[in-house]
């Protein structure tokens, strides 16, 4: 492969920073377009509350079985491939979920659905990271920015579709079509791998390695909190008197200025570098979750939901930029592991967090954030300098 900082590099480095920004922006669009439609399509198949739990599990397991195989998959066949080949996997997938007719034709596109996410996001950060070598500067907050941006996006077009009274089936074809057309134009830019004798044999599943492993502990904290949010903001809040629409500001101030920042993040970055950005993003998490702790007005709550927003926006990306100029194992084989424990955090934190709310009241277990703060906070120094 050229060397990446020379000049026809530097000449293809524009047209591939906004090819991997489309599908960070794919990959926002497809899952919230698909997730405001739930409730149609449960009603259309007349799925039970059960049914519908055991449905919601399918794109989990896929997301989670391709996740695991991505480092191999990437050093063997490269993430530029493994990008085209995931996205148009989404693509079929989001026809297949409007068309479903049965459970079991749905729970089957659902696993398709959540394998392509899993894969695209091991694949389009590996390529962000290299990218992000060539320029020698950091650019992965704003592509992060932006699968936030088209998470809200595809919130914004679903609903108004569905105001509109298009049916699950021709919303999720319209969104594939458009979907698809941007892959056609985009993915030509994408990186190419290195020469197939260059690149490293990658495990069918990879272990982390030095400090992989303690960038992969503070991503799974960040990603506990990212998740718990997601599914107790609301009803924080409503334990604290907010009525559902106050209630329901709770995530979107929390996705909102954590968009934002991600969107400004990277001359952040680079101006206080990894540690403190890790250390303070924490702090200011930590402060902000703290906050709305310590308050019973739920107006002070949103204050504090919106400081750790912002707090935790570059986090993530930072983590991952870290991974890819490991030097313990390959870029690839580094973000696959940090990811990884990331999702097992998701997978297994948010629940956990309503049993602990079972026993001591949601309220006091929101204390547990503070501690996954706290955890990132400490770790922050080693994982970035080991």
């Amino acid at each position: 492969m050229n060397d990446p900082t020379g000049e026809r590099g530097a000449a293809r480095a524009p047209a591939s920073r906004a090819a991997i920004a489309w599908f960070f922006a794919l990959s926002g669009l497809s899952f919230s377009n698909w997730a405001v439609r739930i409730p149609d399509i449960r009603d259309l198949l007349e799925l039970s509350q059960s049914q519908l739990g055991a449905l919601l599990l399918c794109p989990v397991i896929g997301s989670l079985c391709l996740t695991l195989l991505s480092n191999y998959l990437n050093t063997r066949f490269g993430s530029r491939r493994i990008t085209r080949v995931a996205a148009c996997a989404i693509v079929v997938a989001l026809v297949l979920i409007g068309a479903a007719v049965s459970p079991l034709m749905l729970g089957l596109a659902l696993a398709v659905f959540g394998a392509g996410m899993g894969l695209l996001n091991i694949a389009m950060n590996d390529q962000a990271a290299t990218l992000e070598r060539r320029y020698r500067r950091s650019i992965m907050s704003s592509f992060h920015g932006l699968f936030s941006l088209g998470g809200m996006a595809g919130s914004l077009i679903g609903g108004a579709l569905a105001t509109l009274g298009l049916t699950p089936r021709w919303h999720l074809l319209l969104v594939a079509a458009f979907l698809l057309l941007g892959i056609l134009i985009s993915h030509r830019h994408l990186l190419a791998p290195p020469p197939r004798a260059e690149r490293p044999v990658g495990a069918l599943f990879v272990r982390p390695k030095g400090r992989v492993w303690l960038l992969g502990i503070i991503a799974a904290a960040v990603v506990f909190i990212e998740g718990s949010m997601a599914d107790w903001s609301a009803l924080f809040l409503t334990e604290l008197g907010a009525s559902r629409g106050h209630a329901a500001m709770g995530l979107a101030v929390f996705t909102g200025t954590m968009a934002v920042g991600r969107l400004l993040g990277d001359r952040w970055l680079d101006r206080v570098g990894a540690i403190r950005a890790l250390e303070l993003g924490s702090a200011l998490a930590l402060a902000g979750l703290g906050l709305a702790i310590v308050t019973a007005d739920p107006i002070i709550a949103l204050v504090g939901f919106a400081l750790a927003g912002i707090g935790m926006s570059t986090l993530f990306p930072c983590l991952l930029s870290l991974a890819g100029r490991n030097r313990s194992m390959s870029p690839s084989g580094a973000i696959a592991s940090v990811a990884m424990l990331g999702y097992l955090s998701m997978l297994g934190g948010p629940p956990m967090l309503g049993f602990l709310a079972e026993a001591i009241t949601l309220h006091h277990a929101f204390a547990a954030l503070a501690v996954a703060a706290v955890l990132a906070i400490a770790l922050a120094r080693p994982a970035a300098r080991a």
